[in-house]
């Protein structure tokens, strides 16, 4: 049997990846299915590409705020505990949002940007500790399998969250929410039902923790565990930045289709490509992915992103543009699978989820920058010219990936807290 086959074999029957696998991937169909609704919602209210883009930046403000304190309570608590408080307090507002959306009382916008922020917040303490959590059930030999399945479990929400929010919004407009507060339910249950025989450093992390003078001291570390790595620093950058085009990409495919007067679902078919995409791309990843190639992937997968690019900025055809959103997700979702595999090898458990928040937040300035200002620019100069900026902006970006996976700089293959 291949090493890939008896990694998989080990991973179908680890009860605990399969639970915390399972959970998460349904809430997250759930919470991308809320996510989507959330500009189509105001769209519909108010016909403003910037409002939709302010309730947009309201769901993703909080990376911008709570990264770094998520990444020490990944690194000093019980990382599945953690999990399952995110879940409810994710239950609490979308259950706010659902109540609002049905009674439609006086500022509505307001109260969805709030509940918008609430679940963002939720969210972020999630993603930065189940990363760890991933980590401490498996071994080192299911780690790059397992690492897949976790990067499956975005495309998945794509494909199916975007796809089914669309069409059930067109149904009802409060639907969307009903569904996300049924995936929280899910997820809390499966979090409940994992055993706790498996390794969790909590206790030696723990130990000091509550001496508040080393607060900062251990920020300092998990940004320190980044930067000393001249090709996790240039990547995340670059990560960074390409998902801040994206998400200008995502409004500029809602109001192309809203322009074209296009039927909802059509939303879901363009986005929920992403996920048919990111799945194949996260397929391929989990056989093919080794620490040595993860330069050269990198550097290929960035002009790849351009390529896929340029029908967008040439053509509002759905078909076209659920053809390059697909792309763009499998591109994504292998190159994410090649990074993190990275990541866990080269950077220490105790620091961990201090060093992954510190690119988190990166990642998170620029998806919110450009949820904000894709609105304006849309706004301003119109969908076409918004496509061919964005072009011209993963070029830019291509061509710095070029330059890093050639470097012939000093290469550390690990780094230390």
């Amino acid at each position: 049997m291949s090493s890939f086959g008896a990694a998989s074999g080990g991973i179908i029957t680890n009860r605990n990846f399969l639970l915390l696998w399972s959970g998460n991937a349904i809430s997250l169909v759930g919470f991308h299915g809320a996510r989507i609704a959330y500009p189509l919602l105001v769209l519909a209210l108010t016909g403003s590409p910037s409002q939709a883009g302010i309730v947009t930046f309201a769901m993703t403000l909080p990376s911008l705020i709570f990264q770094i304190p998520a990444g020490l309570v990944a690194d000093y608590t019980d990382r599945r505990r953690t999990l399952w408080w995110c879940q409810f307090a994710g239950l609490m507002a979308t259950c706010m949002a659902l109540v609002a959306v049905a009674g439609r009382p006086p500022g509505l916008l307001l109260l969805l940007s709030i509940t918008a922020f609430l679940e963002g917040t939720a969210n972020v303490f999630f993603v930065v500790s189940e990363l760890g959590v991933v980590r401490n059930v498996v071994s080192v030999e299911q780690r790059p399998v397992a690492l897949a399945f976790l990067e499956a479990e975005l495309p998945i929400a794509q494909l199916i969250g975007r796809a089914t929010g669309a069409v059930i919004y067109g149904l009802a407009r409060w639907l969307p929410f009903a569904v996300n507060a049924l995936s929280y339910l899910c997820c809390l249950g499966t979090l409940s039902a994992m055993r706790t025989d498996y390794t969790d450093n909590t206790a030696r992390r723990s130990e000091g923790s509550s001496t508040p003078s080393r607060t900062w001291t251990r920020i300092v570390e998990g940004v320190a565990v980044m930067w000393s790595n001249s090709f996790l620093r240039g990547s995340t950058a670059i990560m960074a930045l390409s998902n801040s085009i994206f998400q200008v990409v995502i409004l500029l495919l809602l109001l192309e289709i809203k322009i074209d007067g296009l039927p909802t679902w059509t939303v879901g078919l363009v986005l929920g490509a992403a996920g048919v995409g990111g799945l194949l791309g996260a397929g391929i990843a989990a056989r093919l992915t080794t620490r040595s190639n993860a330069r050269v992937v990198f550097g290929v997968s960035v002009w790849a992103w351009l390529v896929a690019l340029v029908p967008i900025a040439l053509s509002s055809n759905p078909y076209m543009m659920a053809l390059s959103f697909g792309c763009i997700g499998g591109i994504g979702r292998f190159v994410s699978v090649v990074l993190v595999v990275f990541q866990v090898a080269v950077i220490p458990d105790q620091v961990l989820g201090r060093a992954i928040a510190a690119a988190e937040f990166l990642h998170a300035a620029a998806v919110a920058f450009g949820a904000l200002a894709g609105g304006y620019l849309l706004a301003a100069v119109g969908t076409r010219a918004t496509g061919w900026i964005m072009v011209a902006a993963m070029f830019g970006l291509a061509v710095g990936g070029t330059r890093l996976s050639l470097s012939r700089g000093r290469r550390r293959e690990s780094v230390e807290p």
